[in-house]
């Protein structure tokens, strides 16, 4: 969203205002659990033919988007036991390792963005310096009922809220937890509750270019190392089953393959 609201500020395009649906359903993949995504795109304003395909072209090529439909994260995941070994996993290491247990199907649900007009921030010459907040409406069912929230993501000088990338790093994050808690054979539940993931990206470019690579459908490749912090040492809990329980988390089957979106409409109001 706040991609969009960029490249129009910088393409001299008079978006007047953005929403975004999303309709997430769960897929099966050969993996295990996976997720798609139904999503609409309302523009406003009044847009030629050329500005309304470059701002489609925006929403398609976005940062978060290339990461879950275009496969253009390039991880490395690193394992350190409390024993103190480390090494770098990779999903051949899986192999037909045996896990413990299973994962819950993703529940259906639906996301809502709206762009918050007033939150644009302007230098002392007038120009945009930030392009502002979104407001994220979450609704899914779960085992007790209906769960709702609301998150504030975007761009602000005073970091008053996490820019969208981050913010999606973060879920990729504590997807792995869970993933791993779910899968692996933990002696004891306190170990279950020692496990660390951690995420760290090299952000190239800035934002500016990454507006400028969504406006012109390029895929930008952000490498990344995902650092997982485990209890125990490879004999009590060895790297194949890692390197297998990794590969059967729905975020990072979906930064693998891509494919996530299964439908796709931009319309201008």
């Amino acid at each position: 969203m706040v991609t969009v609201v960029g490249v129009a500020y910088r393409g001299g395009i008079p978006l007047e205002d953005i929403e975004v649906d999303f309709a997430v359903e769960p897929t099966a993949t050969v993996d295990g659990p996976g997720f798609g995504v139904r999503e609409t795109v309302r523009l406003h304003g009044k847009l030629s033919e050329t500005e309304r395909v470059r701002l489609e072209r925006a929403v398609r090529f976005c940062p978060v988007g290339q990461a879950l439909t275009k496969g253009s994260m390039q991880f490395e995941d690193v394992a350190e036991w409390s024993s103190g070994e480390t090494r770098s996993l990779s999903p051949e290491d899986g192999g037909d390792a045996s896990l413990a247990g299973s994962l819950p199907a993703i529940a259906p649900g639906t996301v809502q963005a709206r762009y918050l007009l007033d939150t644009k921030e302007y230098d002392a010459d007038g120009n945009m310096a930030d392009e502002g907040e979104a407001k994220i409406y979450i609704c899914t069912e779960n085992m007790t009922g209906a769960g709702r929230w609301t998150l504030l993501a975007g761009h602000s000088s005073q970091g008053w809220v996490a820019p969208p990338f981050p913010t999606a790093q973060a879920a990729w994050a504590a997807s792995t937890v869970a993933t791993l808690s779910g899968l692996l054979p933990f002696r004891e539940a306190a170990d279950a509750r020692d496990l660390r993931v951690e995420v760290g990206l090299l952000m190239q470019g800035g934002r500016e270019r990454s507006q400028g690579d969504a406006a012109t459908g390029n895929i930008t490749r952000r490498p990344a190392l995902r650092r997982l912090l485990v209890p125990g040492s490879p004999d009590t809990l060895p790297a194949a089953g890692i390197a297998a329980a990794l590969g059967r988390d729905p975020i990072t089957i979906a930064y693998r393959g891509g494919g996530v979106l299964l439908e796709e409409q931009v319309v201008v109001v």
